[in-house]
């Protein structure tokens, strides 16, 4: 029982390459934290991709870069990863660096609340509530598409 004890608690301390990246945007070293974060977002690694697409919205750690940001949160978004559909998702609702499309926001944030992301429930509710009757059957049917693997239509 000890040894188990011992292997679970040196377990944790374990760290790989995206915990090196979070641990760097933390203390602040953005530019080691995009070093970072680059190489795993470009195999294809959701999380990296969500992080890299923060970093270039917001200028930390290399130059501000829209459409890089939009690029890096489409490539998250499609692998799955709920915040970045949740980001999405109010991108299309507002109108920043998409086109405002009210359908396509109901589709992501629909998607992201169904993996659990609370916010996205929430905004989720309030894009709803503006949709006519048929928007809503376009948006869950977009939905859809998106979620059985095509999110051409999506984007």
């Amino acid at each position: 029982m000890l040894a188990t004890s011992s292997l679970i608690a040196s377990a944790s301390v374990w760290s790989g390459p995206f915990e090196d990246g979070l641990a760097a945007r933390d203390k602040g070293d953005f530019a080691s934290a995009v070093h970072i974060f680059k190489p795993l977002a470009q195999s294809g690694d959701a999380n990296s991709q969500f992080q890299l697409s923060l970093l270039y919205a917001a200028g930390k750690g290399a130059q501000a870069d829209n459409k890089q940001a939009l690029y890096w949160l489409r490539q998250s978004a499609t692998r799955g990863n709920t915040q970045a559909q949740s980001n999405l998702g109010n991108a299309f609702h507002m109108g920043r660096e998409v086109a405002q499309d009210t359908i396509k926001a109901y589709a992501w944030l629909s998607m992201a609340s169904a993996g659990g992301d609370s916010a996205a429930s929430t905004n989720l509710n309030v894009v709803a509530r503006k949709m006519s009757p048929l928007q809503l059957n376009q948006g869950k049917a977009l939905a859809q598409v998106c979620v059985q693997g095509n999110f051409k239509p999506c984007l």
